[in-house]
């Protein structure tokens, strides 16, 4: 099957730390402190009063009527932020948008009841007087909100306002969802589904009944926060017949063929462990998988990115498989997690590590943790491996891989 030469450019990114990778990367260095009070907050974030928190930005900043802030959700309003930083670029250049621009997202769950609980209350109290509901109704129920607490806005109001029309995609709610709205995405153009594809993931917002549901998932203790993560994913030469598919058992792939330009996704596997006790093996599959597709082992990766996880069961089990892959190769590569400076970003963080890992595939540099601090230093191998580690099992991981490969 004749696949075309795909890579991996236009990075947005909105974070606490600012709106670009290169914003993130110096914070990091720099070891600033990027979380807020969480006063605004519909109600106390459980466990402390700070978190990586985004502003909600309006209309003029969205490019768009201010009648979509009210069929929209912020995390929706994050994810069309995240979509404008990284189109701009590819607008500067010609005509963005059509048939052939496709758009692979990966999105959170809502985290907002319809009704305030008091709401609720005073609902209940006046059941007996339809005149005194409709009136409650009234007052209680924000306008479009039954739109606005749909996930597929965001997919919507991303594709109408920048004439989306491809081949497109979404995925919820846990942070696989970014990198297989990653592989996949970049699958549509490798295969000529698409010319070229949006691939996008963004955070829940922060919100007291987010803390409901991950505590319900086994969190660990980790700090929310909110952003974006968006990339293009393009066609970068003709038509090549390079064979577009590999790795173990159809469990991983290659996504282009040699001397594409720029950075590219050399490789992927996907894998699932519905326990804590197959985890571990869930992130080996996937891990080995993925450097079988980019034709290379463990030796030749020069920076990881493990997914910073929700769940204690998830986090132990990458850290056990990372131990494994690597256990055998004489420098093992740097391990290292944008979390300081951005909090936990759901679907987003792996997707914001991708971004990361461009900017240092593409100034041969890496991050490294040392103690509560973080150094630069050069990157021994243009490779990187990035992890996601869903709240129920699903893992994704990813090769990514600088020009000069």
């Amino acid at each position: 099957m004749a696949t075309y030469d795909v890579r991996l450019t236009a990075p947005g990114l909105y974070t606490a730390a600012g709106a670009d990778p290169n914003a993130l990367w110096e914070t990091l260095v720099a070891g600033k402190d990027t979380r807020r009070p969480t006063e605004a907050l519909a109600g106390p974030w459980p466990e402390g009063d700070t978190a990586f928190l985004v502003d909600d930005l309006d209309a003029a900043t969205l490019g768009v009527h201010r009648r979509v802030l009210r069929t929209s959700e912020k995390q929706a309003r994050m994810a069309l932020y995240g979509a404008r930083l990284a189109l701009a670029g590819p607008a500067e250049r010609g005509p963005v948008g059509g048939p052939g621009w496709g758009l692979y997202l990966g999105l959170p769950t809502v985290d907002e009841e319809l009704l305030r609980f008091g709401a609720l209350d005073r609902l209940h109290k006046a059941a007996g007087s339809p005149g005194e509901v409709a009136a409650l109704y009234g007052r209680e129920v924000p306008p479009f909100s039954g739109l606005s607490h749909l996930n597929s806005t965001a997919a919507a109001h991303i594709s109408a306002v920048f004439g989306l029309t491809g081949a497109m995609a979404a995925y919820s709610p846990f942070s696989d969802a970014g990198l297989t709205a990653l592989i996949d995405g970049a699958l549509s153009v490798a295969e000529g589904e698409n010319e070229a594809a949006l691939v996008g993931a963004v955070s829940p917002k922060v919100h007291p009944l987010l803390f409901a549901q991950y505590e319900e998932l086994g969190w660990n203790g980790a700090v929310p926060g909110e952003g974006a993560a968006f990339l293009v994913a393009e066609r970068a030469g003709d038509a090549a017949d390079c064979g577009g598919s590999g790795g173990s058992g159809g469990s991983g792939g290659s996504v282009a063929g040699a001397g594409a330009p720029g950075a590219r996704l050399a490789g992927y596997g996907r894998a699932f462990g519905a326990g804590a006790g197959d985890r571990t093996e869930a992130v080996v599959e996937a891990v080995h998988a993925a450097l079988e597709a980019a034709g290379t082992d463990a030796g030749g990766i020069g920076w990881v990115l493990p997914d910073a996880a929700w769940s204690a069961d998830a986090a132990r089990a990458q850290s056990a498989a990372l131990e494994r892959v690597f256990a055998g190769t004489a420098d093992r590569p740097a391990q290292f997690t944008g979390e300081r400076a951005t909090g936990v970003l759901g679907p987003a963080h792996p997707l914001a590590h991708t971004l990361l890992a461009l900017h240092g595939l593409a100034s041969g540099r890496r991050l490294a943790a040392d103690g509560d601090a973080v150094r630069e230093e050069a990157l021994p191998v243009p490779r990187a491996l990035v992890l996601a580690c869903g709240a129920r099992g699903q893992v994704c991981a990813v090769v990514l891989e600088g020009a000069g490969k």
